[in-house]
């Protein structure tokens, strides 16, 4: 990758600074809330290395919410995200937001997969938190920043896991013109990858399969393997695992379900555990294979991105955000040396990793 000029250099950096204001942290990085993966270790882990580190509460109730929340608050000092889905917690979504207000001992950042109800977003402004909106499609980012979001998540189609629209990065980058900053999701996986997209417009990054693969994730052993040993081309967008989410296409690692010239019975292949309950799991579930799983893994929902290919071990995450800061750092650099350019220290690995 060639170095920008000094000129592009100065816009990257505004950029990225913007980032990581909107989201109270050092560095433009957000850690995907993936619903089984995301859990406090991972989510304290990436804070402490100077992103933001995100619990997932899925379809957790207000109690497990409160015990997610507080766990997560007990690992690190530093700022973290909680992410909600709305569409999939339905009813739960007023008790989580609820759950975030109350355990909340610090200023917090809602991440919402898709639009959050005006009211739920209003809450959650008003008591002083941070809002992060991750949206498919042009329309829904105008809605998302008409919300008050301090930052949009624009999820293209090369992104791992459940999709919230159907164009790839560059469409909506090439769309979006307003305020507030612009953050992608979709196969950023490196810090070249990052600077590539901060020079397309955006002004940080939200990544996922990176971080399934970090030893702290919660994620299946051998889907970890799994996603080390792939590449992008061994992902493909498919509708196949939806029972428990339906409606939305997403990205896995190719298998026995994806590869069947049919759609498969749903006959039950693992077990896993939900919400502290054990329970079975048919083929064509939304359920990611987590720790707790046992079965087919193979089988499951291996959610992952087309960045699956420049992921070459399982890593701590903190080692994994250093990494990102660093290679960032030194693509964006290029010439300084000649040029007399600085990075700042807030773009540099955080002693704490």
């Amino acid at each position: 990758m060639s170095a920008p000029d000094t000129g592009e250099r100065a816009r990257v950096l505004a950029a990225a600074e913007r980032g990581a204001a909107a989201l109270g942290v050092e560095f433009p990085l957000v850690q995907a809330g993936m619903g089984g993966i995301a859990g406090p270790a991972l989510a304290a882990a990436v804070s402490e290395a100077g992103a933001l580190g995100t619990v997932a509460l899925y379809k957790g109730d207000r109690a497990l919410a409160v015990e997610l929340i507080g766990d997560t608050a007990r690992r690190t000092a530093r700022t973290f995200g909680v992410n909600l889905i709305p569409e999939v917690s339905g009813r739960l979504l007023p008790e989580q937001i609820g759950a975030l207000i109350e355990a909340a001992d610090r200023q917090l950042v809602l991440n919402s997969y898709g639009l959050p109800p005006e009211a739920e977003a209003r809450r959650v402004l008003d008591a002083g938190h941070r809002l992060v909106v991750q949206v498919g499609t042009p329309e829904d980012a105008a809605a998302a920043a008409a919300l008050g979001a301090h930052a949009v998540v624009l999820q293209g189609t090369e992104a791992g896991g459940h999709h919230l629209g159907t164009r790839p990065l560059a469409e909506l980058l090439a769309a979006y013109d307003q305020e507030p900053p612009a953050l992608v999701s979709g196969a950023v996986t490196d810090g070249a990858g990052l600077l590539a997209a901060l020079r397309a417009g955006a002004s940080g990054a939200l990544c996922g399969t990176v971080f399934v693969t970090t030893a702290e994730s919660a994620a299946h052993d051998d889907y970890k393997k799994a996603v080390v040993a792939a590449t992008g081309a061994d992902t493909l967008i498919t509708d196949r695992f939806s029972i428990g989410w339906p409606g939305r296409p997403h990205r896995v690692l190719r298998g026995p379900v994806t590869d069947s010239p049919e759609p498969p019975p749903a006959t039950l292949i693992a077990w896993t555990t939900v919400m502290g309950v054990r329970r079975p799991v048919p083929r064509g579930s939304a359920a990611a294979p987590t720790v707790e799983a046992e079965g087919r893994i193979d089988a499951m929902a291996r959610y992952a991105g087309l960045g699956s290919g420049r992921i070459t071990a399982v890593e701590p995450a903190g080692r994994v955000v250093a990494r990102l800061r660093e290679e960032f750092r030194a693509a964006l650099a290029g010439d300084a040396a000649r040029t007399g350019d600085a990075v700042p220290d807030s773009l540099r690995p955080s002693e704490r990793t």
